[in-house]
């Protein structure tokens, strides 16, 4: 009885020994914060540890409670694995980036972590948690957005922009008849050719702040020795193409020849690129927004020809 009294002791003891070795280890690489707010705007902050004994297991969004996908790197910058689980085991970083938020996390140094937030434009707040080995978390909160206001839009031409002229073919005209015959047509009649606009940008959120059908912007007309002018032509702030009709409706008048006989119209169009500058307001910080792009517009300038076929 007294040796089972003792092993008993000693089996005690040593889970006793065990679960404080687990809560030394937990506090050891106590992380400096474990709860990360910050504005929609985005923007960086760093957190420290006590050792370097730690690293990430998984990345949880707190939507659906999923496990975030990305893509990892090894600290000199090389891509170890694309869209996968994020995890980081040592240095380096892991990264996801959607068109309207995303997040950075680095670790430079055993001790130190770094979290990089895009801004968020979502319209609703992003959390999502970091779960470290020891079973600790961090947590990350950013706020929406309150939006932005239009302040202005400017027009330049750079060294890529361009204003040029093509011909499309348009529709082919057949004839086989006895005696000659005037025929009027539309130069543009079946043709799917329209005046057609739209804004690009590289920018992932160019087009995130601004309700669509809502900004009509003032669009050049035309372009002389790379001075830009404009008219009463305004067109949607949108990267979809903006149709509008060309505009050019008279009628033409051929005399077709006895027997067989075909035609066809070549239309002339214009392809004008022009980089532009939108100026946002922040509505909570009032700080402005710069948003850089092209504006590219595709119309027929009126300008065609008949070709006769042999």
């Amino acid at each position: 009885m007294k040796f089972k009294i003792i092993f008993i002791g000693i089996f005690l003891s040593i889970g006793c020994i065990s679960c404080s070795n687990d809560k030394v280890e937990m506090t050891s690489i106590q992380p400096s914060t474990n709860l990360v707010e910050m504005e929609a705007e985005g923007g960086e902050t760093e957190i420290t540890f006590t050792n370097g004994d730690w690293s990430i297991t998984k990345v949880i969004n707190k939507e659906g409670n999923v496990n975030i996908v990305g893509d990892i790197y090894a600290q000199n910058g090389e891509i170890i694995q694309n869209n996968k689980i994020l995890v980081l085991e040592d240095l380096g970083k892991i990264v996801a980036n959607w068109e309207n938020k995303g997040f950075t996390i680095t670790r430079e140094t055993s001790s130190s972590l770094k979290i990089k937030l895009n801004e968020n434009s979502t319209g609703e707040s992003f959390t999502f948690t970091l779960v470290l080995n020891s079973g600790q978390e961090i947590n990350v909160t950013q706020k929406k957005s309150q939006g932005y206001e239009f302040s202005n839009i400017k027009f330049n031409t750079n060294e890529e922009d361009t204003d040029s002229l093509f011909v499309q073919k348009g529709v082919t005209y057949k004839f086989n008849i006895n005696e000659p015959q005037s025929f009027r047509f539309l130069p543009y009649d079946g043709l799917t050719i329209q005046n057609q606009s739209r804004f690009e940008s590289l920018e992932n959120d160019a087009f995130a702040w601004l309700e669509r059908d809502s900004l009509m912007i003032k669009v050049p007309t035309s372009i002389y020795n790379d001075e830009i002018y404009f008219g009463r032509e305004k067109r949607l702030y949108s990267n979809i193409w903006s149709i509008n009709p060309h505009g050019f409706e008279e009628m033409e008048t051929v005399t077709i020849p006895k027997g067989q006989s075909a035609f066809l119209t070549e239309i002339e169009l214009r392809k004008r690129q022009v980089s532009y500058r939108l100026r946002l307001i922040n509505n909570r910080t009032l700080e402005e927004k710069i948003i850089e792009g092209k504006w590219i517009e595709i119309a027929p300038t009126g300008k065609y020809s008949i070709n006769w076929q042999e």
